[in-house]
């Protein structure tokens, strides 16, 4: 039985391990139906991808490094580090959430989206958000050096900016689908299957692993979906409006 449990939930040592793991899958699952109700360009969806990167950051806190204790600068830093990068990615779900509410509704809880072009300066949103979201996680690695007394200068900073930026991907993603960037969807797809290396690699289980599947799915299915709008539903004007990539 345990050799079971260890094979879906990963290896757990402890009661907050146990609820990080917890947290990360109903945060898992939720994405998954934020992705789903988004591409069908629900309301609903949105307040579920908050609720996601709300639990995404709870996780990330819960499993508590021991070796901070010794340390109360550590434990300040770590505290920080996690809290800032949760709300910028909080914060990043909320401001899209509330920008697309200013959509016109197409039908109940629906939108009608009329989509951008691909610009160039549509991308500088979602890389800040991912790039500041790295910063932040790299405040908590920091922490981590600083507990153990290890010197900062040997730590493989690039390694961990770049594992910030693709856990940053996802609200990066909001934002840009809140600006009606359907590129953005490509986003999600890049951020889970970088998820189900991360797990495979960390041995979290295979619930995990399937979820983040699911996800790369729901996100090329978004991408299709958002490219067929009706131009009777994408806008009220006199000329319709082609759904462009």
């Amino acid at each position: 039985m345990y050799e079971i449990g260890e094979l879906l939930f990963g290896r757990m040592t402890g009661p907050l391990d146990i609820a990080a793991t917890a947290a990360t899958i109903l945060g898992a699952l939720l994405l998954c139906a934020a992705l789903f109700l988004i591409g069908r360009r629900n309301d609903v969806g949105w307040g579920l991808a908050v609720a996601a990167l709300l639990l995404a950051g709870i996780a990330s806190v819960l499993p508590f490094p021991p070796m901070l204790l010794s340390s109360s600068a550590a434990i300040m830093l770590f505290g920080a580090g996690a809290a800032i990068a949760t709300a910028i990615g909080v914060g990043a779900a909320v401001y899209a959430l509330l920008l697309f509410r200013k959509l016109p509704l197409s039908a109940p809880m629906t939108r009608a989206v009329v989509l951008r072009a691909f610009r160039a300066p549509d991308v500088v949103a979602p890389v800040a958000v991912a790039v500041l979201y790295s910063l932040a996680s790299l405040v908590s690695v920091a922490a981590i050096f600083t507990g153990l007394h290890a010197p900062l200068s040997k730590a493989p900073w690039l390694t961990f900016f770049v594992t910030g930026v693709l856990a940053g991907i996802v609200p990066a993603a909001l934002v840009g689908l809140a600006n009606r960037s359907r590129w953005a969807w490509f986003l999600f797809f890049v951020a889970a299957i970088a998820a189900v290396y991360g797990t495979v690699m960390s041995a979290q289980g295979s619930v995990l692993i399937f979820l983040y599947v699911v996800q790369a799915g729901l996100a090329i299915a978004g991408w299709q979906r958002w490219g067929s709008i009706p131009a009777a539903a994408v806008s009220s004007s006199p000329t319709p409006v082609k759904p462009t990539f």
